[in-house]
């Protein structure tokens, strides 16, 4: 029998990391990982946009970032900013590791923020590795940007002389060979975990923030930008489980309830329990992230007459999303799901 609960928690994220990449790009760290690990071959998560920040949108980073961190849709709820993973760790020491810009809006509550804008992925494990070695940390998110911005220049109109472009499965790829990267430095973290005698009482995440359109980006219309792979790996695991839906608010509170902490106290995904418990099933779920996101794609493709009809019906599209729980459902994520599906149907009709 291990330990009840892990010495660590790391969540370590590949930005946008697209369903099927472990399959389809060399891997080989991941796959290790994956084979005495519980894996979720596609984390649902509402659209990827990344809307301007404003009074409906509080946020410098794309829309699952801040839903990542709570556990929660409903990212315009006042006292969100006091309500995430990190602060259930308090007063233990955590931390926070980037090569971009956007995160400072989910960094609060991180005793430790470090942000190297543009720099290479190996300076982000560099950096995390430091950390580690000075402080004893109880959760970090490192957070690996390089994939994201490859993918970005593979849909790029800049890129339409080359020839993966509009193609992030080519051969010649730089979202393949970013993503190899990026498993290169998870290898080197979990190698430098183990040399430390770390490894053992380590709980390990590997999520993208979003998931990566076969054509390059996270545009929302593109369902592929919708999903990521989720891998749990490491001390309290039972695995190995092959899994085939979780959804992004499931982080958070299966974090917290591997750790022996309460859920962030506005997150409302289940605990991952079969990952921990052995002999345990995923449950059958209401999908709700899938069937919300199919109401906001058709909205999308919808003629401007109908989209305000829906919208004077009360449908709440991405750009609206600091209004989502300001509807009659308030915080119920299910009942939200239901009231937009239902406007939609009705508009259709």
């Amino acid at each position: 029998m291990g330990q009840e609960h892990p010495d660590r928690v790391i969540l370590f994220v590949i930005d946008g990391l697209a369903v099927g990449a472990p399959d389809r790009i060399a891997m080989p760290h991941y796959n290790a990982l994956r084979q005495h690990g519980a894996y979720y071959h596609a984390m649902h998560l509402p659209l990827a946009g990344h809307p301007d920040k404003g009074p409906d949108y509080p946020w410098t980073c794309s829309v699952p970032n801040p839903m990542l961190m709570s556990g929660t849709a409903f990212i315009g709820t006042p006292g969100i900013r006091e309500s995430m993973i990190q602060h259930v760790f308090d007063p233990q020491e955590t931390a926070f590791i980037v090569n971009a810009y956007s995160y400072a809006d989910v960094s609060d509550g991180f005793g430790t923020y470090l942000s190297k804008p543009k720099q290479p992925d190996a300076i982000s494990v560099d950096l995390t590795i430091e950390t580690l070695a000075k402080q004893d940390l109880a959760f970090m998110r490192v957070h690996l940007q390089r994939t994201g911005m490859e993918g970005m220049k593979v849909g790029s109109q800049a890129n339409a002389h080359q020839p993966d472009y509009q193609n992030i499965w080519h051969d010649t790829s730089g979202y393949r060979k970013a993503v190899e990267e990026a498993d290169r430095q998870l290898g080197r973290l979990v190698e430098w975990l183990k040399s430390q005698d770390l490894w053992d009482g380590t709980l390990l995440l590997v999520c993208g923030d979003h998931g990566q359109a076969d054509e390059g980006w996270h545009a929302p219309e593109c369902p592929p930008s919708n999903t990521t792979p989720l891998l749990i790996a490491g001390a309290t695991v039972q695995g190995p489980g092959r899994y085939d839906y979780c959804e992004m608010f499931d982080v958070a509170p299966t974090i917290a309830h591997a750790a022996g902490r309460k859920a962030p106290a506005l997150s409302h995904g289940r605990i991952l329990h079969e990952a921990f418990e052995p002999g345990a099933q995923a449950p059958a779920v209401a999908q709700n992230v899938e069937r919300l996101n199919k109401a906001l794609i058709t909205f999308g493709a919808m003629p401007p007459a109908q989209q305000a009809a829906l919208s004077d019906q009360g449908f709440l599209d991405l750009d609206h999303l600091g209004q989502w729980h300001q509807t009659p459902a308030a915080a119920n994520f299910e009942a939200f799901t239901r009231q937009q599906e239902a406007i939609v149907e009705r508009v259709k009709g």
